[in-house]
């Protein structure tokens, strides 16, 4: 059967130390009260006590003095490198700082943390150590702190799924957890309120981010989160009107990032959805498409526009059930100040601009050309 190894806390025995002392103390006078009253007897015994207990008292002071010294025999030319995990005890750091050889005596080290008060005083981080550090500028550094951080750029257009991976792959995150927030509507609601989202799709703003290793899921999600809202925030105030909500606002933005490829496109190619929403055409848009078949593929096929999915704008009426991805500022600011043309279609071209169209015999005309092209 496996033992639980508890940790020791000096703390909890103090009230049980003083009460033995307390009784030591009444107990040897009893014993020895003969003696008291004999004042040359208890010269005698005093004295080599006193003697005893100094000699005891230095020890222990040189046995911790010695072992808090940091372990000068090490010799590298190399910096020695210490990475201290979120939550590590006072015993677990101490351990570590020996194995790498930083310390003599990691027994010694606690004590003297617990004595000069200062054993909840070390932090987590990545450190960097020289191999003839000293004592003094070891415990500053482990005090100061120094957290791990990942820098993690997310690519416009990138799923809450791949986003997952992404992260997930830097050991960032659990990936069950960031998935099962990602579909928490009261967590979702309690950062996104006024767009009342089915899942966290479309809301994982792309960009730079910086985190802290041992942040929760919870908090990388909120970081997220808040960059859309101010994003959102800043561009929102040119919005047109469309008649659109804002979450079908950023699912329109997620689809014009499927799409475009060309900067300038952006606008016009939201203005085109927009113009198919009002006649009431299907939107036709194969990045919906790929999102149902969960993959990119390079080239759709005839079958896969016929796939029975929600998602699939080739076969339902308006927007998908939610975004189809992470768009970016260019594509959430098209939207909101989309372009207006008579145009109803476009086609890819092999540089990935495209060929608008205001009507379906242009357009299979633009196809045809194309094909001769290719």
């Amino acid at each position: 059967m496996w033992k639980r190894v508890v940790t020791p806390n000096i703390n909890r025995f103090l009230p049980g130390f003083k009460a033995f002392r307390t009784f030591l103390r009444s107990s040897l006078y009893r014993v020895f009260r003969p003696v008291f009253k004999d004042r040359s007897r208890l010269q005698f015994i005093i004295k080599p006590l006193f003697w005893i207990g100094l000699i005891f008292f230095l020890g222990q002071a040189l046995w911790i003095y010695s072992g808090i010294q940091t372990n000068k025999t090490v010799i590298s030319s190399h910096n020695i490198m210490v990475e201290i995990p979120m939550g590590s005890s006072v015993f677990q750091i101490s351990r570590l700082l020996e194995e790498k050889g930083l310390i003599i005596n990691r027994d010694s080290f606690v004590w003297y943390l617990y004595l000069t008060g200062k054993k909840d005083s070390l932090k987590a981080g990545h450190y960097t150590f020289s191999p003839n550090v000293s004592f003094k500028q070891l415990l500053r550094e482990l005090q100061k702190g120094r957290p791990v951080i990942y820098k993690v750029t997310i690519p416009e257009g990138y799923t809450t799924e791949e986003i997952g991976r992404l992260l997930g792959s830097k050991g960032l995150i659990k990936l069950d957890r960031f998935q099962e927030l990602l579909h928490d509507k009261v967590f979702l609601n309690s950062h996104l309120v006024e767009f009342s989202p089915l899942t966290g799709e479309g809301f994982l703003f792309p960009d730079t981010y910086e985190f802290v290793k041992g942040a929760s899921e919870e908090e990388i999600l909120a970081i997220f989160l808040h960059r859309f809202r101010q994003v959102w925030s800043e561009i929102a105030s040119d919005m047109v009107t469309t008649g659109l909500s804002p979450i079908e606002l950023v699912t329109l933005a997620s689809i014009v990032e499927g799409e475009a490829k060309v900067e300038d496109e952006r606008p016009i190619i939201a203005g085109v959805f927009l113009n198919r929403l009002r006649k009431g055409l299907l939107l036709q848009s194969c990045a919906t498409v790929q999102y149902a078949l969960g993959e990119r593929k390079q080239r759709l096929l005839y079958k896969d526009l016929q796939i029975d999915s929600p998602y699939n704008t080739y076969r339902y009426k308006g927007f998908p059930p939610t975004p189809i991805g992470n768009p970016g500022r260019a594509s959430l600011a098209a939207v909101l100040q989309p372009m207006k043309t008579d145009y109803l279609y476009f086609f890819a071209k092999s540089d990935g601009s495209h060929i608008f169209s205001r009507t379906y015999r242009e357009h299979l005309k633009a196809q045809s050309l194309m094909a001769n092209q290719r």
